[in-house]
């Protein structure tokens, strides 16, 4: 009867999957910068709520045409893991930023599998009230474009752009300010939000550490998504495994979601912590290696080496690795650009999906096991392309950082006149304010908006207070992005941080 009872053929159905992903790569790469400009919480309600609308028209889908533009449109859902990893990177403090990055990924990928199994539920629900297959097929994908429709307006009016409110407010009061204001160099705080979206997609493309980012990603969650669409019939051939026992090996593989990934980005917290931005960059590379060499381990073996449990085991090992390389890569993607969040995560969220297409091609042309194996060595290849990232202020995995120098580290913002109010300086490293301290701004200066609130935003008993990324500034010289990372606030002078 073909895919979904409307008489495709196997090979048309691949062909819709693949337009998905790469309308997936099109939309990761455009919505992260858009976002900047626009503030999280409006462009994932919009992202939402637009397209639920072609979920609910799959239902209706009659033939090939029809469903290649569902599944096109659809695919642009995708989007969503790139917002989720900006507003968790606004959210959290820098020094668990990779955990709360890479504990939403994580558990995004989790409920991927659950929504599988919720439809099937449906779908031998409907069957045992009278249904046939197909009605009862369609009957079952009705339900998650409703969800999507409700979480859209959730978070609408649920949630904000940033600790400090909504990016349209932030940005009403810095524009009311700024008529009273010498310009501070920051930038113009009542640009479009297409014209921030440009800035920071650009700043991000421009950036060639984004794109070690981008390839590393490419052989770990686009690895990831090869081996879930072919881990069945590799099991089938290598081990001798029937498809219900690879099946069930690779829902195994799956749950490693539950912890792994945030295992990975929990590493790279830690790194972090001891050894500043350069434990990040050595954490990764550990994880990048392990995964390739753990591939390679997994392909070379066969029924009468491993056996079907040495099998599992061995998958199981790599899908932790695998994991923790994703949690790993966006523990790091705050700190290459931290004026482009947005246009840095879209880039590398996108390598995930653009790896998936490559490895997908491999395996069409070569065969599993020898796909398999390639993946591996393309992946060692890419954790070595880590040691190459350097950050300035930070160093790289071999070098440390250099020392500022005096001028630097006192060199007030540009565009201040003499004798006008002096800058801010701020040490580069300090701490989010919490949820009490926040409250104590606001029962201190209640006027949102008057120097006094600003004053109190920036100083708690007595210490500076950095909003949103504390860690993750522009080094000092580079204009921070207005909308992402100082929404409010006199101007401020970052001091590179000591080893």
């Amino acid at each position: 009867m073909g895919c979904g009872g409307i008489g495709i053929s196997a090979s048309d159905a691949s062909t819709t999957t693949i337009v998905s992903v790469a309308f997936t790569i099109i939309i990761r790469i455009i919505c992260g910068p858009v976002a900047d400009g626009l503030g999280v919480r409006l462009t994932y309600t919009c992202m939402l709520i637009v397209l639920c609308i072609p979920g609910f028209l799959a239902v209706f889908v009659q033939d090939f045409g029809q469903l290649l533009v569902v599944r096109a449109l659809i695919g642009l859902i995708g989007g969503s893991f790139v917002l989720t990893q900006l507003w968790t990177t606004l959210m959290f403090h820098s020094n668990i930023v990779g955990l709360a990055n890479a504990t939403t990924a994580g558990w995004g990928n989790l409920g991927g599998g659950a929504a599988l199994v919720v439809i099937a539920l449906c779908f031998g629900g409907f069957k045992s009230s009278g249904y046939d297959n197909n009605t009862a097929w369609r009957a079952s994908l009705a339900w998650p474009p409703c969800v999507v429709f409700l979480t859209g307006f959730a978070i609408y009016f649920l949630s904000d752009d940033c600790p400090y409110g909504n990016y349209t407010e932030l940005k009403k009061r810095k524009a009311e300010q700024a008529t009273d204001e010498p310009d501070d160099g920051g930038g113009d705080p009542t640009a479009e939000p297409a014209s921030i979206a440009g800035r920071s997609l650009k700043i991000a493309a421009s950036n060639w550490r984004v794109w070690i980012l981008f390839v590393v990603y490419m052989f770990c969650f686009g690895l990831e998504l090869v081996v879930n669409g072919q881990i069945s019939l590799y099991l089938s051939q290598a081990f001798a495994m029937s498809q219900q026992e690879g099946a069930l090996v690779g829902g195994c593989f799956g749950l490693t979601n539950l912890f792994a990934r945030s295992f990975g980005g929990w590493m790279s917290d830690y790194a972090y912590k001891r050894w500043s931005v350069r434990g990040r960059i050595w954490s990764l590379f550990l994880q990048t290696i392990m995964e390739g060499i753990l591939m390679l381990i997994f392909t070379h073996g066969t029924y009468e080496t491993y056996g079907p449990g040495g099998a599992l085991a061995v998958l199981i090992f790599w899908g932790i690795t695998v994991q923790a390389t994703e949690g790993g890569t966006y523990g790091l993607v705050p700190f290459v650009e931290p004026s482009a969040v947005g246009g840095v995560a879209g880039i590398v969220g996108a390598g995930g999906n653009t790896g998936a297409l490559i490895g997908n091609t491999m395996v069409k042309y070569m065969k599993v096991r020898p796909a398999f194996a390639g993946l591996g060595w393309l992946t060692i290849c890419a954790g070595f392309l880590v040691t190459l990232i350097h950050m300035p202020g930070h160093g790289s995995m071999f070098c440390a950082p250099e020392p500022p120098k005096e001028e630097e580290q006192m060199k007030p913002a540009a565009g201040k006149p003499a004798g006008g109010e002096p800058a801010q300086y701020l040490p580069y490293a300090q701490p989010m304010m919490t949820s009490q301290q926040m409250f104590t701004v606001n029962q201190a200066a209640p006027q949102q908006g008057s120097a006094q609130a600003q004053q109190a935003m920036m100083m708690v008993n007595g210490q500076p207070m950095m909003p949103m990324q504390p860690q993750a500034m522009p080094h000092p010289g580079a204009a921070p992005m207005y909308g992402y990372g100082m929404p409010v606030g006199a101007p401020m002078v970052m001091q590179q941080p000591g080893m």
